[in-house]
């Protein structure tokens, strides 16, 4: 028997079996929550917003997040150690103000730099950096300093909230808040703040925040087995892991297409463009990076399971692309321009790929360093996908390239 009947029969194995999982009912006991299923997800800057609408960035919602926050730094000494408790008691909750992406020029960097959150009033003055799963190391904590020593306020503390404890490249004089421990303190807190008003929205959207919260620093859920699917998982483990081999090979497949596809639009060898993976709560992600692009610019393909592809297939993809501004492409938000007047928010185009036309096709990451460009596939199948990873590539090359030369004949100048 040849290597090619062997790998029949272990794919007929297969198919018995995935018919047999079929059969199966998986218990999952996941409640599902607003926020992780509708609302910002992981993305930064829309759960940096979502959480400074309960610090104080609107009035008429509750500051119940600041008012946690705040007790968490004050427990953990980041007010110094001479603040005592009538600090927490004496503020006037009412009056605390949260702003958005506070700007301070860098004269060297000839940039704008923004801190995520300021939280304040005329006794205090609260820096907070906020990183989902993000480096802090292109920080420019020393700029940031700078900015809060603007306000001429006695109490003052800065901290990083992130959904861990990790201090990696974070100053020794700032502060590092876990999600768990910002969202214990706001548990802590909750009772008596919602025992003193009505039972309204704000109560909902709040809970439904420390959820996500939690979600996300917990990403693990935890999932049971139920005797049924223990016992049919132990009979046929054998045919499990050589299904799980299946889906290596078919990433490693597709990673090898991206790079040939890639390469060869771009006019470079395959050994030009290196490439990384990444896992998000439900899709893949294969990260090409040009070399000639320079720094963390790269082209992406996302793929997860779907019903909805036009071919025998139930796997689904999408492309999404970063800019790096760090990367010799200062006016990113001319690219920003150009990607939504010049690709299609429909599938009659030239293109091999077009825009859904939301709020989501564009937006900025790392305090506006990374350029995010995300668009469909002209055909909804793996080769379309292909067809449009490439297709973005290109795009992406000719502006990167337009603005690298520019920035080269700027300098020579």
């Amino acid at each position: 028997m040849d290597k090619e009947d062997m790998e029949d029969i272990s794919i007929r194995g297969l198919e018995e079996l995935f018919e047999k999982m079929s059969l199966l009912s998986v218990s999952e006991i996941v409640t599902p929550n607003l926020f992780s299923v509708a609302g910002p997800g992981h993305n930064e800057n829309r759960l940096s917003d979502l959480m400074a609408l309960f610090m104080g960035s609107h009035q008429g919602a509750p500051r119940w997040l600041g008012k946690a926050l705040i007790t968490c730094l004050f427990r953990k000494g980041a007010f110094g150690t001479d603040v005592d408790s009538e600090f927490l008691e004496e503020i006037d909750w009412s009056d605390v103000v949260a702003d958005r992406e506070v700007g301070a020029w860098d004269a060297e960097g000839r940039t704008t730099k923004r801190l995520d959150l300021i939280i304040r009033n005329d006794g205090f003055v609260v820096g907070v950096e906020h990183k989902v799963w993000a480096s802090a190391s292109y920080n420019p904590f020393n700029i940031y300093d700078r900015l809060l020593g603007e306000y001429r306020l006695e109490n003052r503390a800065k901290c990083v909230l992130r959904p861990n404890k990790c201090r990696k490249h974070v100053p020794d004089d700032w502060v590092v808040v876990s999600y768990s421990e910002l969202v214990n303190t706001a548990y802590e807190l909750y009772g008596s703040e919602a025992a003193r008003g009505v039972y309204d929205k704000w109560q909902v959207f709040y809970l439904e925040l420390l959820k996500h919260m939690e979600s996300i620093a917990s990403p693990e859920e935890v999932k049971t087995m139920d005797k049924k699917e223990l016992e049919f998982s132990l009979k046929y483990f054998s045919q499990l892991r050589e299904a799980g081999r299946y889906v290596a090979r078919l990433e490693n497949e597709i990673i090898q297409e991206g790079r040939s596809q890639i390469g060869a639009v771009l006019g470079i060898s395959e050994s030009e463009v290196s490439v990384s993976t990444s896992t998000w709560s439900e899709s893949r992600v294969l990260r090409f990076s040009p070399h000639h692009w320079g720094a963390d610019t790269q082209v992406c393909l996302v793929y997860y399971e779907t019903e909805e592809s036009e071919a025998n297939e139930t796997i689904g993809f999408y492309v999404r692309s970063y800019v790096d501004r760090e990367g010799g492409n200062k006016d990113i938000e001319k690219i920003e321009v150009e990607f939504l007047s010049s690709v299609p928010v429909e599938n009659s185009t030239d293109l091999s790929f077009y825009r859904d036309g939301s709020d989501k096709d564009v937006d900025y990451e790392s305090n506006g360093r990374y350029l995010m460009l995300d668009a469909w596939p002209k055909e909804y199948t793996k080769t379309g996908a292909m067809a449009a990873l490439a297709g973005l590539a290109k795009w992406v090359d000719e502006r990167v390239n337009e603005q690298s030369q520019s920035t080269v004949l700027a300098d020579n100048h």
